[in-house]
C-alpha cells in the first residue's frame, strides 16, 4: 500500500493546475484500492492530499487505509515541500504516523511525481531527474529518466533503482496518468480540474 503514495500529479507552466483525480491501485491485474487525490492552491501556497484505501474483496483481506497531505511552494528553481503529513492504518493497527518540515529543494513522497510533472511542463525535453525525496524518516536523493514511450501524447519517465515507470499524459497537463512498480499498477480514472 506504500506504492499508493509514490504517485502524484499537477499541471501548468507557471503554476499546477488545481484538481480533483481518482485512481484505481491493481496488483497483478486485480483492483485492490481507490485513491482521489486533490490539489488546490491559496496565495501561491499548494495544498495537495490524498486519501486511499483498500476496496473490494481486497479490503475483506486487508482494511488498508492511508491520509497525506502536503503543503508545498513553486518557485524558479521548481517544487519545494514545507510541510509532509502522513498517517497510515492496517485494520486498527497505526503502521505510520508523522508530521514533517522539509527544508531547502525537498519534495516528499506525495508530490515526487508532480515535481517531475512541474518538470516536463517547463521543459518537456528534459531526460534526467535528480530529487531530493523526504519520505517523512530522511531525505534521499532518487533519480528518474525519460525515454521514448512510443506515443505523442506520453512521457514515460523510469527509476531502475525503485523499478519504477510511470506515463505522463501531455493532454492532462502532464499529470501521470498509469504508474508501475513491481507488481502493481497505479491507473487514472477521471480528472476534473478547477
Amino acid at each position: 500500500m506504500r506504492f499508493l503514495l509514490l504517485l502524484l500529479f499537477s499541471s501548468s507552466v507557471l503554476a499546477l493546475k488545481p484538481h480533483m483525480a481518482t485512481y484505481t491501485l491493481s496488483a497483478s491485474n486485480f483492483e485492490i484500492g481507490k485513491e482521489v487525490r486533490t490539489l488546490h492552491k491559496e496565495k501561491n501556497v499548494y495544498y495537495y492530499t490524498a486519501h486511499a484505501e483498500t476496496t473490494g474483496l481486497a479490503s475483506l483481506i486487508k482494511n488498508y487505509e492511508i491520509h497525506s497531505k502536503s503543503i508545498f511552494i513553486i518557485d524558479k528553481s521548481g517544487l519545494h515541500s514545507k510541510h509532509y503529513q502522513n498517517f497510515e492504518r492496517d485494520g486498527n493497527k497505526i503502521k505510520k504516523d508523522f508530521n514533517v518540515r522539509p527544508t531547502g529543494q525537498q519534495v516528499d513522497s506525495l508530490n515526487r511525481l508532480l515535481a517531475i510533472t512541474y518538470e516536463l511542463e517547463n521543459n518537456p525535453e528534459k531526460k534526467d531527474f535528480q530529487l531530493l525525496v523526504h519520505d517523512g524518516s530522511a531525505p534521499e536523493k532518487q533519480y528518474y529518466q525519460q525515454l521514448p514511450s512510443g506515443d505523442d501524447n506520453l512521457i514515460k519517465v523510469t527509476s531502475k533503482e525503485r523499478n519504477l515507470t510511470a506515463f505522463f499524459a501531455k493532454d492532462k497537463y502532464y499529470l501521470p496518468v498509469l504508474v508501475r512498480r513491481n507488481k502493481f499498477t497505479y491507473k487514472l480514472d477521471t480528472i476534473e480540474f478547477n
